[in-house]
């Protein structure tokens, strides 16, 4: 049966004419702007030059791009030039790496211009690093397309209705052609289409043509628009400005992510049987990192990879000359008399120190600077070890004396032996759990008389969501640690941790008491567990220190048990920067060596990655001794974690205190009051 007409009232009857009378309003303003802002096609002379400049891509660049690009082109800009209009016109997949400052952005920018107002690509998809660098892009666009004269001559039929917005996407939504019909023209946050207006004999080429920028890791997969006559649209090309940010450079499973969403997503826009071409200017920041593996024949052969490098040959005298020269400028700008003395030195012996040099572009000159390899000697001192990624994509290793760990070291790492299994040599097995607002991150680790360590288990609890919110009062924090500890505990006292056949138990697992102090003594003095839980603080080198009067039996190596002045019950104290150096360089041994570190068995290689992140995470970059002893300066990444890093180095430390030394020795273990340590026991 069908529904009632609901009647109409006088309030939605007032409605409907208030609405229709607005959408007249809206009409007559589009009919206005159309009849007002018609444009002209430019003369046959204009016409022929147009033409003559959108076959050469470098001349186009250069015409349009006026002062970004007044310096004379370089052969490598040119090799670039050229595989861009390559993958314009032909499609492919190119990676294209070069130093910073050799204007590849700005390549960029007016490469989408010059793709879309030519119509030789009919849906182009910018991605960068972040959605706000992709918007920044687009609205460059917008913004030539608004501003540039040369364009305004060139293409009327675009650049006279971008021009009559004034940049306003509601101007763009009601501008009508002669015809009365949508001009089309959108002008949208990270989106731009071209308008489609009549013209003189048959549509231009950049009619309905469509530029979407995008982050990364934001929603990109299954992008599609209907043109005007009703086909369906996808992207036909894809350019990647610098796809990564030095922070997700220094994670190889962020690395791992985004190689995924390029190689599957990214590429997968045309659709299922389509290729898109690719264009992907990039740095490398370290090796290993996103843009090092697309520039590598074999790890992507599908990319066409090609290296740049600001300095393609050094110097004869770069020991020499040019290192006297770096005395002189450091000495100048140290002192604040700037880089003269530098300068005349270099006019001096100019012809010795350019002798077997060769740059990428004799253009790059700074002003105050007299060729472009003064210019790279300067970057150098300048940069410092950031040079050689930033302008010769080829990053180096850390500076000698120091050690570099990396997450591939840990992964390799890995032995046959599965989770909770000791090895036959191991006797003591200990654990530490780290406390933060993300969960409790928790190891169990494996030690022999040498002090070899071997990774028996590790976790987080809760498996899923946070510890606590963001925004709990301090009485619920408190609650949720103390409940958390409590089932995390449990669930290592039920845990099958076996070596050989027979099940063993740890002696001996610390907790992290460095925030809530409190509460985790709390729960130590009510634990009843089959093995030892207690509280453990953590100092830098220069903090560590510990008294007669409140040490509890003998200090083990860089750690000791002491007593504190409250009622609270007796804590571990530890040099954290110390036992942090030990548990790192644990790793750089080889597999099975005394002292070294080993991880158990997963059935996916890259299951360690996010605990082998966490440990490398905190970064040597310094370390010097004092009169009052060693001291050590770490870094780490921005959004960085290095909770499980802590963990493992608490394992170290409960070690010590079962009476096991770095250097391969046991030591006097610690005697503690009122209960005695209990080791690994066999169940």
């Amino acid at each position: 049966m069908p529904s009632a007409t609901k009647p109409a009232t006088a309030d939605s009857v007032k409605r409907a004419v208030l609405a229709d009378a607005k959408r007249q309003r809206h009409i007559e303003a589009g009919r206005k702007v159309a009849r007002v802002q018609q444009h002209e096609d430019p003369p046959p002379e204009v016409c022929r030059k147009r033409k003559r400049l959108e076959k050469d891509f470098p001349a186009w660049l250069r015409f349009h791009g006026g002062e970004a690009f007044a310096d004379k082109w370089s052969p490598d800009h040119l090799a670039v030039l050229a595989k861009i209009k390559e993958a314009i016109d032909n499609g492919g997949h190119f990676a294209l790496a070069m130093p910073r400052g050799h204007g590849k952005t700005t390549i960029l920018k007016w490469s989408l211009l010059y793709v879309m107002l030519t119509g030789k690509r009919r849906y182009v998809v910018v991605v960068a690093a972040t959605a706000e660098l992709a918007g920044a892009l687009t609205d460059f666009v917008r913004a030539q397309l608004i501003e540039s004269p040369t364009l305004l001559e060139h293409y009327p039929h675009v650049c006279h209705y971008a021009k009559a917005t004034e940049g306003k996407a509601i101007k763009a939504k009601y501008m009508l052609r002669r015809d009365f019909k949508p001009l089309g023209l959108g002008w949208g946050k990270a989106t731009l289409i071209l308008p489609t207006p009549m013209g003189r004999d048959a549509p231009y080429p950049s009619d309905g043509a469509v530029l979407e920028g995008h982050g990364l890791t934001g929603a990109i997969r299954g992008k599609w628009r209907d043109d005007k006559a009703g086909k369906v649209m996808r992207p036909d090309f894809v350019l990647l400005d610098d796809p990564q940010t030095r922070e997700s450079a220094e994670s190889p499973s962020q690395c791992a992510m985004r190689e995924r969403i390029i190689t599957g997503d990214v590429l997968g826009l045309a659709g299922p049987r389509k290729k898109i071409a690719a264009v992907m200017p990039c740095t490398v920041i370290r090796k290993g990192d996103l843009a090092h593996r697309f520039l590598d024949h074999a790890v992507h052969p599908e990319w066409q990879g090609m290296t740049f490098q600001l300095v393609k040959k050094w110097p004869d005298a770069q020991d020499t000359l040019w290192k006297e020269y770096a005395d002189i400028l450091r000495e100048g700008l140290g002192n604040g008399e700037g880089s003269g003395a530098a300068t005349a030195y270099y006019k001096k012996n100019r012809a010795a120190m350019d002798a077997g040099a060769e740059v990428a572009w004799a253009a790059r000159v700074r002003d105050g600077e007299i060729s472009a390899i003064q210019t790279a000697e300067n970057l150098l001192i300048e940069s410092g070890s950031q040079f050689w990624a930033e302008y010769q994509n080829d990053p180096q290793n850390v500076a000698s004396g120091q050690y570099e760990l990396t997450v591939d070291q840990i992964l390799a790492h890995a032995t046959d032996l599965p989770r909770l299994h000791l090895p036959e040599r191991a006797n003591h097995l200990v654990g530490h759990a780290d406390i933060n607002r993300t969960g409790l991150h928790w190891c169990a680790t494996a030690f022999d008389q040498a002090m070899t360590a071997h990774v028996v288990a590790y976790g987080n609890w809760p498996p899923r969501g946070d510890l606590w919110a963001q925004n709990a009062t301090a009485q619920v924090r408190q609650a949720s640690i103390y409940r958390g500890l409590s089932e995390l505990m449990g669930q290592v006292a039920a845990a099958d941790f076996r070596r050989g056949g027979a099940q063993v138990r740890p002696s001996l697992f610390l907790i992290d008491a460095s925030y809530e102090a409190e509460t985790v003594h709390r729960f130590c003095e009510s634990w009843r567990g089959p093995f030892r839980c207690m509280p453990a603080i953590g100092r830098a080198a220069h903090r560590y220190r510990w008294s007669k009067a409140t040490l509890v039996g003998r200090p083990a190596e860089q750690a000791h048990v002491q007593r504190p002045q409250s009622r609270l019950c007796p804590y571990v104290m530890a040099n954290v920067d110390h036992w942090r150096e030990v548990a790192q360089r644990a790793w750089l041994a080889e597999v099975g060596e005394a002292g070294g570190c080993t991880i158990h068995a997963v059935s996916n290689p890259r299951a360690h990655v996010p605990f082998a992140e966490h440990v490398t995470a905190e970064k040597l970059a310094q370390k010097y001794e004092t009169e009052l002893g060693w001291r050590w300066e770490w870094t780490h990444a921005v959004g960085s974690h290095w909770d499980w890093g802590d963990a493992l180095t608490g394992c170290w430390v409960a070690a010590a205190l079962e009476g096991l030394s770095s250097s391969g020795m046991e030591s006097q273990k610690v005697v503690r009051r009122k209960r005695p340590a209990i080791r690994m026991v066999q169940i």
